[in-house]
């Protein structure tokens, strides 16, 4: 047999680890640099984001009047606030040289940021000339040093020197890549790598990704604090490693893919997941005049079970209490909550809410067994312990054989209520209550109308068969809705006087000039997400179509 085909393997095999291969940006960052925020393409994805919804509703004349008209000059000091305009005007100047790749990552225990950019040798050093721009226009002095590693010139910024707060960072320049860090070794570990690797830019749609080393800012968060660190182990707060967000911004709509790193998700308060496939439910009573809707499952009863596990392990003293106090409630009502409630619960539900100013919404759980858990609510109703107090707190009002539970001290235009049917426990306002009862109850044929929105079947287009979780929300359905809520007196007044005391650069918004709901809702459309597990732990997506 010939060696020439084993002689040529062998070769190749030689030869790849002295070939270049491509890198990309975000293999330079630091280890102390995991949480970031990068964008591919500065440029493409403010020129994009100013096509999407918000972006031509924030370009809006009768928009810009509800913010007050605000200048360049009073955005850069909104943006940069600088000690001084002239300051502001050099990280301006700064910021336009930073038209492609861009990251910036976070030390989060030293507060550090590191800069990885596409940048030209002509923009670095006209940054450079800006940095002695800026030694004369800022309060803080500090000085430059230049130096050079492997033939290229690192730049080196000193911070209050020679007092107790100096402090230093570095910076260089390679090809068409600037870093910028607080670590001399790590930018010449980056030298290393440019000089060698050719690097591999960003191609299609602009993204914005941030990462969040969410187990990390966990155990920092609780350093030192061994009680606050048990808890939130019970709750299975400490299995989560990480979370990413990607938004990627196309020509009719932006699609956010959203990741949770979660090493156990039956642990702590992950046991209320139910990650079973949903399906869209065939139910009667969902109207036609939909404004949003949502499916998905929890798992109440599996997170009750779950709770003196969770006590034992944060806290072993906290679970005789528990194991007390659950019997007082069985002796004052005579039920167990577990055994005559939470066994009898589903873990499918459904949400929707109705167009207008005056929106119907309801949420509806599945039950397992609806006769068993209401005979269980009536039963703990009528106790002879809480029923005084029973009698002063809620109103029970009797509709086709069915049960309505209101507050009686609600606010009337607030008011909501429960009811149960044989397959549902429903929440929301008492007169969609009714409505659902009385769609139930009907003997008319099924009406399954709502099945040919078009909410409905985008939702069966965007959405894969493995989502546990999702919904649709047609935003110009719920403007009227929204806008309804922002004009009332508490709300106006929360914000004017949150505006007051920040400090904010922008003028307060001028709620005479705000918009009418139609007009501002014909900058939106409709938005599809789902939730689906997946080896890694959970992913979202979220799709706001233009």
């Amino acid at each position: 047999m010939s060696l020439f085909p084993k002689l040529s393997a062998l070769s190749l095999l030689v030869a790849l680890p002295l070939s270049s291969v491509a890198l990309q940006r975000t293999d330079l960052l630091p280890p102390q640099g995991r949480a970031y925020v990068s964008i591919s393409n500065t440029s493409d994805f403010l020129a994009e984001l100013q096509q999407s919804s918000i972006g031509k509703l924030w370009a809006d004349q009768q928009f810009q009047d509800f913010i007050g008209n605000p200048d360049k000059e009073t955005l850069n000091s909104f943006f940069f606030d600088g000690e001084s305009k002239e300051e502001d005007d050099v990280f301006v100047e700064q910021m336009k040289m930073l038209t492609g790749e861009v990251i910036l990552a976070f030390d989060i225990k030293k507060d550090d940021i590191y800069i990885i950019a596409d940048m030209s040798e002509d923009d670095f050093k006209r940054g450079l000339e800006l940095d002695d721009r800026l030694r004369n226009v800022i309060e803080n002095p500090f000085e430059i040093v230049k130096s050079s590693f492997q033939g290229v010139e690192i730049v080196q910024h000193i911070d209050s020197p020679g007092s107790a707060d100096e402090n230093s960072s570095w910076q260089t320049h390679v090809g068409r890549t600037f870093v910028l860090g607080y670590s001399r070794e790590w930018v010449e570990q980056c030298i290393v790598r440019l000089k060698k690797d050719e690097m591999k830019e960003p191609k299609g749609n602009p993204t914005m990704t941030i990462n969040l080393p969410v187990n990390a800012l966990v155990l920092d968060s609780v350093e030192g604090q061994e009680e606050d660190r048990a808890l939130f182990d019970a709750l299975g707060l400490l299995g989560v490693e990480n979370f990413s967000c990607r938004i990627e911004l196309r020509d009719s709509e932006m699609v956010v893919d959203n990741n949770l790193s979660v090493d156990d998700l039956r642990r702590g308060l992950f046991a209320l997941l139910d990650t079973e496939p949903s399906e869209l439910p065939t139910v009667t009573f969902i109207p036609e005049n939909l404004a949003s809707l949502e499916v998905g499952r929890f798992d109440l009863f599996g997170l009750w079970k779950e709770i003196p596990t969770i006590l034992t392990q944060a806290d072993p003293d906290s679970k005789p209490q528990f194991d007390m106090m659950l019997a007082m409630v069985q002796q004052q009502t005579g039920i167990n909550l577990e055994q005559d409630l939470l066994a009898h619960l589903g873990t499918k539900y459904l949400a929707f809410s109705t167009e207008g100013k005056k929106q119907t919404s309801i949420i509806a759980l599945e039950l397992e067994d609806g006769i068993s858990f209401k005979q269980g609510l009536e039963s703990a109703l009528t106790a002879p312990s809480v029923r005084p107090y029973v009698a002063s707190a809620l109103e029970i009002s009797d509709f086709l054989d069915h049960a309505i539970y209101t507050l009686k001290d609600a606010p009337q235009d607030d008011t909501v209520g429960i009811a149960i049917t044989d397959d549902y426990l429903l929440y929301g306002e008492p007169e969609g209550l009714r409505q659902i009862i009385r769609s139930i109850s009907s003997e008319a044929a099924a009406n399954m109308a709502f099945e040919q929105t078009e909410l409905v079947k985008g939702l069966r287009k965007e959405v894969p068969g493995a989502a546990f979780g999702f919904g649709a929300i047609d935003w110009k359905r719920n403007m009227d809705a929204i806008l309804a809520e922002l004009i009332k007196p508490e709300y106006r007044t929360l914000i004017e006087q949150n505006w007051a005391t920040s400090g904010s650069a922008l003028p307060p918004p001028d709620f005479n000039k705000l918009p009418p709901a139609d007009h501002i809702a014909s900058f939106f459309n409709v938005s599809y997400q789902y939730v689906e597990a997946n080896n890694n732990g959970l992913h979202q997506k979220i799709i706001l179509k233009y």
